[in-house]
């Protein structure tokens, strides 16, 4: 596992931004998704090479050779079980009314849904290059390439209107800023 220079002091930041409850559930978040990748490559009999983890995510290196099926589905099961995640948080919500579980349901289905994104770097993006690749599509890397390019666009307009609808909340530009950076 290697840790990147800039993991800590960005923990460090975003605790400080978000207070320590929230900041645990985003990192126990963080910690399933990874997680539920982690799983489905001992699943499907493969071994994890190294992990890198990131000021927003993390990398997980996969042996070479994997074939593009089995590739897409761990590209997917992060987010699967990021989004199972919200569904527990959901339910201990309706039975608590906690603000916590309230708090964990929309950063899991967050983390999820933002990862499906077809950008190359997130989940949905391995996945959509995996699966056109698997059903033999010739120009599935420019494919995959367009539709990475448009997403991170969108995304780019999305987190900036966030960050206008915040009042320029720093929390938020300084996350949307992180991700854009992570993502380009």
């Amino acid at each position: 596992m290697r840790l990147s220079l800039l993991a800590l002091p960005a923990a460090m930041v975003m605790l400080w931004l978000e207070g320590w409850q929230a900041f645990s559930i985003i990192a126990l978040s963080a910690l399933l998704h990874e997680l539920g990748h982690i799983a489905a490559i001992y699943a499907c009999g493969y071994r994890v090479r190294r992990v890198d983890v990131l000021p927003m995510g993390a990398i997980i290196a996969l042996p070479e050779g994997i074939p593009d099926r089995i590739e897409a589905i761990i590209a997917l099961s992060g987010p699967a079980a990021s989004c199972l995640c919200g569904v527990v948080s959901l339910a201990l919500f309706l039975l608590s009314r906690s603000p916590f579980a309230l708090l964990g349901v929309v950063i899991n289905l967050s983390l999820g849904l933002f990862n499906l994104l077809p950008v190359r770097k997130l989940d949905g993006g391995k996945a959509l290059c995996c699966i056109l690749r698997y059903k033999n599509i010739k120009s599935a890397d420019r494919i995959s390439a367009c539709a990475s390019y448009a997403a991170l666009m969108i995304f780019v307009f999305v987190a900036s209107l966030c960050v206008v609808l915040s009042g320029n909340n720093l929390g938020v530009l300084l996350l949307s800023a992180a991700l854009i950076l992570q993502l380009a």
